[in-house]
């Protein structure tokens, strides 16, 4: 979703729409809709970065602020169907995430995709909250199925690498995702399936752990 800028790199921007905002399987948007603006950069020797902002529809105070992501890393080919990624990721939420209200957290990540799968490793030191180490790993997957749709889908898991802040939950806790998008002229329609695992990592936060996301995006 980017168009070229003379020989200089990429950039582009994207708009979209969805139902909800979920992120491994908790919703960051208190389940609410929400409106995105992503702009990125891809630099020609493997440099990139990324701004994202949202807004959220509120229950009872209307169009409000939801988040800010920033993101930058390097990506590069190590064979012939195979590339490297590492890269960084800060991410902070207003009050009007729900339970979890004016949070951040900061990844540092390393990753290898193929055509058709990747894997990625994330290691955090302030997940969702002060001093919470953990890490996660994932596995995902994108097929081209032709008539301009796609289909993706990732597996991964999250485990906090200390019992503080955790609520003495140190189990690892599962999170999946299917989606399928199709392409109708300027407009991409999307729709995803998302869930994730029992347990008390997130408390009482978040209990709906089962959602049915759909949402529409555009490039500027």
């Amino acid at each position: 979703m980017a168009v070229p800028s003379q020989a200089m790199g990429q950039v582009g921007a994207v708009l979209s729409a969805y139902t909800d905002l979920r992120f491994r399987g908790l919703s960051l948007s208190d389940g609410r809709p929400v409106g995105l603006l992503d702009l990125s950069y891809d630099h020609p020797a493997g440099f990139y970065g990324a701004l994202s902002g949202s807004i959220v529809a509120t229950r009872h105070d209307g169009l409000k602020p939801l988040g800010l992501t920033l993101n930058a890393g390097y990506a590069h080919r190590v064979g012939r169907n195979l590339s490297l990624d590492l890269g960084a990721v800060h991410s902070r939420y207003s009050r009007y995430s729900g339970g979890m209200s004016e949070q951040s957290y900061t990844e540092l990540y390393a990753g290898l995709s193929t055509r058709f799968v990747g894997t990625r490793f994330a290691l955090s030191p302030n997940y969702l909250g002060p001093a919470r180490w953990t890490l996660h790993g994932e596995v995902n997957g994108h097929l081209d199925a032709g008539s301009d749709v796609s289909l993706d889908a990732t597996l991964g898991a999250l485990l906090p690498l200390q019992d503080k802040g955790y609520q003495g939950n140190s189990r690892a806790t599962w999170d999946a995702r299917l989606g399928i998008a199709k392409r109708v002229g300027p407009v991409s329609i999307h729709g995803a399936l998302t869930a994730r695992g029992h347990g008390n990592f997130y408390g009482a936060y978040g209990r709906s752990r089962t959602a049915l996301i759909l949402g529409l995006s555009t490039t500027l």
